[in-house]
This record gives C-alpha cells, structure tokens and sequence, in this order.
C-alpha cells in the first residue's frame, strides 16, 4: 500500500511538471504587445464588448495603487503588472492633447513594485518592491515612473524601471540578479534644455534565453544582450541616437535572427 502511494505520489508529480512545461509559449502574452509584439490572439473566448461601471463582461477588477503605463503581461494562471508609488504625488496622468514640456516636480521617495496577481480570480499571489528611493529623473504629466511593460519566458519575470534599474525575478516573486545602468535621461532631445525630463518608456525583450535592453537617452545610448540566467552582459552596442522609447524585436529571415530596432535617426 504504501508503495502504491508513492508511486501514485511520483506519478502526480510528474503529470503537474509535464503539465507546466506544455504551456503554448505563442498563447501566452509575456512582453508588449504580446509574443514578440504581434498585437494579436486568435481564436479566444474574449468578449469583444464590455463596460466596467457596469460591470458588463468584467470576471474581476482590483485597484493598483500608484501610476503606471506599463502593460500587463500574462504567462499561464499568473498576470503580471508594475507601479511606482509616490509618497507625495497623487497627480493623474494628462490624457490627450498637451503640450507643456515641463516635467512634474516631484521628488518625494517611490517605491517601484512588482504584482503577480491570479489569472483567474485576481487574488495578489506575491508582491515584492524592486526599488525604494527618490527617481532619479522626473516624469511628464503624460508619463509615469513604470512604463516599461516586462518580459517572461514562463521561469523568469524581467522588470525594467529604466534609472531605477533592470530586474530578473523567477515565477514565485525571488529575485534572482538586478542590474543597474545608471541615470538614463530619455527627454525630449532639444540642445541646452536637459530640463525636459520624461521618464524612460523601452521594454524588455526575452529571447532564448537572452534579454535585449534598447536604451536610447541624452547620454551613451546601446543595445544590449544579458543572460537571462545571471544578468551578465553578453554583448553592449553603442548607439548614436537620441532619446527614445522604441522596444526591440526579433526579425527571422532565411533561418538567421536579427535584433530590430528603431529610433529617432
């Protein structure tokens, strides 16, 4: 009997682990814009209508505290989402047309925080603060300080808060390596004025186990690859570009893989 049980026990445990290795990687939505930025998802069971007052075709809804313009990502039962919680500053993003440059002046303490909330019921299965400090360039009131929509491959979750630093968390919220590149000045490019401040925007890439960073800002703008396993850089383009919030992407042609990228030149 109690060798029955154990192997029933082995037999359980081997179906759940081939059951989470048959995720369909291509149905899943684990970057921006969804499996490598295609903006599309076939044949889904989604309503093409809803209204959430109402709460018409809503299966749930949570309040994230702070601002965030990142995407969610979603990889199996598990969605991802970003914020930055100001101590100070309750001030809404401007939607539509306006055009003053002038950053919002703000420099109470933040706290960048990663969410894993249940596909299913949106029940927050972790949360871990990334980061925890005053930003170190400034935001427009059309921007926030999470932008940048994050990247997995089903066994790492990468967070890229721009200044405040890349992160690579596995699937259970530990953090596995972080990386910090510094101040990354991604305003408007205009000479003299390096006052025009508004926050970084590029997202994260995961591929093959590589993740692509595209960094275009006032000062030494790359194109960098980093092994998605220990945050070790593997290769770091130098790029003559101004600031910009372009993301990269994987181009395939004749069997052989490009990095493509876009930019303000």
């Amino acid at each position: 009997m109690k060798l029955f049980q154990s192997l029933l026990s082995i037999f359980i445990l081997i179906v759940l682990i081939s059951c989470s290795k048959n995720i369909d990687k291509e149905r899943q939505w684990p970057s921006y814009r969804g499996y490598y930025s295609s903006g599309v998802l076939d044949n889904t069971s989604f309503p093409d209508q809803w209204d959430v007052e109402e709460g018409t075709n809503i299966k749930w809804k949570v309040d994230v505290p702070g601002l965030a313009l990142s995407c969610p990502i979603v990889w199996g039962d598990k969605l991802f989402v970003t914020t930055a919680i100001s101590e100070t500053d309750n001030t809404l993003l401007r939607a539509g047309s306006y055009v003053n440059s002038n950053p919002v002046e703000d420099e109470s303490v933040h706290n960048w925080i990663v969410y894993c909330f249940d596909n299913e019921t949106g029940d927050i299965i972790w949360e871990k603060t990334a980061f925890t400090g005053v930003p170190k360039v400034k935001r427009h009131a059309k921007s926030t300080h999470a932008n940048c929509t994050q990247a997995t491959d089903g066994k790492h979750l990468v967070t890229f808060f721009g200044s405040e630093g890349l992160y690579c968390h596995d699937m259970d919220g530990e953090l596995l390596w972080k990386k910090d590149f510094g101040k990354l000045h991604a305003g408007a490019w205009a000479e003299g004025r390096e006052d025009i401040e508004w926050e970084f925007g590029s997202s994260p890439l995961i591929h093959k186990g590589v993740v692509l960073i595209q960094s275009d800002v006032r000062w030494e703008s790359f194109l960098g690859a980093f092994d998605v396993e220990t945050g070790e850089e593997i290769w770091k383009n130098s790029r003559d570009e101004h600031p910009g919030w372009c993301t990269p992407n994987i181009y395939t042609n004749d069997g052989k893989e490009y990095v493509v990228i876009n930019g303000f030149k």
